[in-house]
């Protein structure tokens, strides 16, 4: 028997009340796995790792107005902390529980079953809604009575209870730091925006080398000194302001390239100015409110290290980073205002800055950044019409998922990727139509992905389009259902931004396919549980295996095949999948039933070789990865944006082809289609009418029937089967695909 490896979703927790802070890895798309913490403040990280590469999806507990820094510490750990909590670091809260890392880490040992244990078994701890409600409304009750008072926000000790464990960092590497070097005191001076002594964090870097000291210090009213080596250096520095509340109203950074340490004399103070920081504003072309400040600041050394002193340290997700950088990103959005002072490129080492920004009104968004090797007058930043390319964005839902969902645009240099990335999910009503305007820059992509509430993220291929030009794309429009697609890679996809492994390929005697369980009209677009939402989707799934006629294995919650010993002379497979799900928020395409026969012989057809930007499992220089001959269904249902259609009338767009990336895959001719729909839950079936919308054997078709009338919503499910000339069929049902209602 063939030796087949099945990889399975996790369930989401059933309890409300008790959701694990880390969960364990899930697997995503094709060589992709995802996993979320869930921050004490409710905050939710998702870090999808790709390639050994992983990125970083912040989603706030509540939508609006939130502000967030992330970095990466001299272990390498990757944090993310809300602007509330940042007077408390060190005192009220340790700052392990915003450790992202040692979370995960923590989740992957014995104890994660155990969530409530404590810190020293490193197992991850318990928040739920209502805990962090509390935590919350207390962080923001004394920083509210310190500004009242006069105080500096944070000396007021805030009355927390019930507050987990914070997760043990067992990363081996020690933090750089002065030891064993001649040191100087350095003094560092700090004022906040209004002239008065600041009070926040600072990240301190050598910039001849990192491991001679990268640490994080604390300024308290307005002043800090610490020992260092002499040398060159740089320092970022971030506070936030609130009000009697306990609101945040402004978050601010200060940075400077390059000062020195020198090794004899007077150590000259470092001094900065919080008057120097300008807000963060875009003009562009109509006028638009700021919805997200983004901006990464990435401070790395004059000198790679060598290879005995590199430090390569995991990045929690299951990649890894290189040597220790000053890497931090500052998020703010809604209201908040974002500021920072402009500075120079460095003179020792590198220095890499990502401001993005997005802002809009009513029915359209401006999504642009501005790349730079030195932090640029963020208030005197402009785009023009002839910058931008346009893209009609239509976003379905279903009519049970909650009204509020959420779009995450990133923005990722192919030719300069950073080791860390993060975003923030920006909020967004469904359903809508909103025009997105996005800046077009040289060896830049974006990868745009949408949460439909708790339930689905959308994610689509990366994109590059052109200045001038004109797209549209529908997001979520049904009937959703399980397949592999057909997809366009990009040069930079070999990142933690997208993904470039085949999800339908045979490499030698490696074969592997991948479904994704929600995959909606647009071609290229992968739907998956909403790993980031408070409740994750759990979906029920099933999956089959035969080879040559023998079943291989049937294994409950899996969407992954690979078996390691296929016939070097080939053989036919069936795959069978099977989707169900049962949830408050879904009311459409709530289960599905897949079969699939192929053969794993595609190198007797041209163009079966997978592009080179693609990449799959078993693949060498003298094992190239060929595309497996998997049909592909795409349909253009004619429906509302809440997925619903009148009584009368009724049409479908059908494509029937072939997995593909790049058009790397089959082409072979399509012989034959069918679609039937049943308004009675399967019990009986109407063959709809099939008429060809392109060449006889091109696989394209529009589909037409007629919707019975009905007083209550009725939720037909729909059948496709259709064949290819190299003996491959596929045969698909979705269960309430979608949903008649009367002037729908």
């Amino acid at each position: 028997m063939a030796a087949l490896g099945i990889a399975g979703a996790v369930a989401a927790p059933s309890s409300a009340d008790a959701t694990p802070t880390a969960s364990a890895s899930v697997p995503a798309v094709g060589g992709a796995t995802s996993r979320t913490v869930t921050l004490v403040t409710g905050d939710r990280v998702v870090a999808t790792t790709v390639a050994e590469k992983t990125r970083y999806t912040i989603d706030p507990a509540v939508p609006g107005d939130a502000a967030f820094q992330s970095y990466q510490d001299p272990q390498g750990d990757y944090h993310v902390v809300p602007a509330l909590a940042a007077p408390f670091l060190g005192t009220a809260l340790n700052p392990s529980l915003f450790d992202v890392t040692a979370q995960l880490r923590a989740a992957t040992t014995a104890a994660e079953s155990d969530a409530g244990a404590d810190a020293t078994t490193g197992a991850a701890a318990e928040v739920s809604p209502q805990s962090s409600a509390r935590l919350v409304a207390a962080l923001r009750q004394a920083v509210g009575a310190d500004v009242q008072a006069g105080r500096r926000p944070g000396t007021t000790v805030p009355k927390l209870t019930g507050l987990p464990a914070a997760p043990r960092n067992d990363s081996a590497e020690p933090a750089p730091d002065a030891a064993g070097y001649p040191q100087r005191i350095l003094q560092v001076d700090v004022t906040d925006r209004s002239g008065k002594p600041a009070n926040g964090t600072a990240f301190l870097i050598n910039t001849d080398s990192s491991l001679k000291f990268l640490n994080q210090i604390t300024i308290n009213d307005g002043v800090d000194r610490v020992a260092v080596p002499a040398g060159h250096y740089s320092i970022a520095f971030n506070a936030q302001t609130f009000d009697a509340k306990g609101n945040v109203t402004s978050v601010y950074a200060l940075t400077q390239t390059d000062f020195t340490v020198p090794a004899t004399g007077t150590v000259p103070d470092v001094v900065l100015n919080g008057r120097s920081a300008v807000t963060f504003k875009v003009a562009t072309p109509l006028a638009a409110t700021s919805q997200l400040a983004n901006v990464l600041w990435n401070r790395g050394e004059a000198t790679q290290p060598t290879t005995s002193a590199a430090v390569a340290v995991p990045d929690g997700g299951g990649g890894t980073m290189p040597d220790p950088s000053a890497d931090i990103s500052y998020q703010a959005l809604g209201n908040i205002p974002f500021g920072m002072n402009p500075q120079p490129a460095p003179k020792v080492g590198t220095l890499s800055v990502e401001a993005q920004w997005i802002g809009g009104r009513g029915s359209y968004r401006y999504d642009t950044v501005f790349p730079a090797t030195g932090v640029p007058d963020l208030s005197a930043l402009r785009v023009t019409a002839a910058q931008l390319a346009t893209e009609h964005d239509h976003y379905y839902t279903d009519p049970a998922s909650p009204k509020q969902g959420g779009v995450e645009d990133l923005p990722w240099d192919y030719a300069n990727p950073q080791p860390i990335a993060g975003s923030v999910v920006v909020p967004q009503s469904l359903p809508a139509d909103v025009t997105e305007y996005l800046n077009v820059l040289p060896q830049f992509e974006w990868v745009q992905q949408v949460f439909e509430g708790d339930a689905i993220a959308f994610l689509g291929d990366p994109i590059t389009p052109a200045a001038g030009s004109t797209t549209s794309i529908d997001w979520g429009r049904g009937p959703l259902a399980p397949g592999v697609g057909q997809h366009t890679l990009l040069p930079g996809a070999t990142s933690a931004y997208s993904d470039d492994y085949c999800g339908a390929c045979v490499a030698g005697a490696n074969l592997s396919m991948n479904f994704s369980d929600f995959d909606d009209s647009t071609p290229g677009q992968q739907g998956n549980p909403n790993y980031a939402g408070g409740s994750p989707l759990a979906v029920n799934s099933s999956l089959s295996v035969y080879q040559n006629g023998q079943l291989l294995g049937t294994t409950p919650d899996s969407s992954t095949v690979s078996i390691s010993d296929a016939p070097a002379t080939g053989a036919k497979y069936q795959v069978s999948y099977t989707t169900s799900t049962a949830t408050a928020q879904m009311s459409q395409s709530t289960s599905s039933d897949t079969t699939l026969a192929f053969s794993s012989t595609p190198a007797a057809e041209a163009g079966a070789a997978l592009t080179p930007l693609g990449t799959c499992v078993g693949q060498s220089q003298s094992t190239p990865c060929l595309v497996l001959p998997v049909l592909n269904i795409g349909t253009q249902l004619a429906v509302s944006e809440e997925n619903t259609a009148a009584p009368g009338a009724e049409t479908m767009g059908l494509d029937i082809g072939h997995v593909s990336y790049n058009g790397t895959g089959s082409h072979a001719a399509i012989t034959s289609a069918a679609v039937q729909v049943s308004f009675d839950g399967g019990k009986t079936w109407q063959t709809a009418q099939l008429s060809h919308t392109g060449a006889a054997t091109s696989g394209d078709y529009t589909a037409a029937w007629t919707n019975p009338a009905a007083d209550t919503g009725v939720c037909p499910s729909i059948r496709i089967t259709a064949t290819d000339a190299l003996g491959g069929s596929i045969d698909q049902t979705v269960s309430n695909a979608y949903e008649i209602v009367k002037g729908a």
